[in-house]
C-alpha cells in the first residue's frame, strides 16, 4: 500500500450509503444475481453497468441487490 495515498472520504461515505440503501451483496440470492437481472447492461459479461435509477454503478455478474428484476 502506498503510504502517500489519500482516501476520498466523501466518495467512500457515498459508496457505503449506496451499498446500504440497495442492500448490494457480492453473492447471488437463491440463484438471482446481477447477471440475470433486467438492469444488467451486458448479459454474459463478468462486470457490467447497472442502469437502475437508484444504483447506476459497475456491478459484478454474481452480485445482487434489492432492485433485482427478472429479465424479459
Amino acid at each position: 500500500m502506498n503510504p502517500d495515498a489519500e482516501v476520498d472520504e466523501v466518495a467512500f461515505a457515498s459508496a457505503q450509503r449506496l451499498i446500504k440503501v440497495t442492500a448490494l451483496r457480492g453473492t447471488p440470492v437463491e440463484g438471482d444475481g446481477c447477471a440475470n437481472c433486467y438492469y444488467f447492461l451486458e448479459p454474459g459479461e463478468r462486470l457490467a453497468f447497472c442502469w437502475h435509477d437508484k444504483l447506476q454503478t459497475l456491478v459484478g455478474a454474481d452480485w445482487w441487490c434489492q432492485f433485482w428484476e427478472m429479465t424479459e
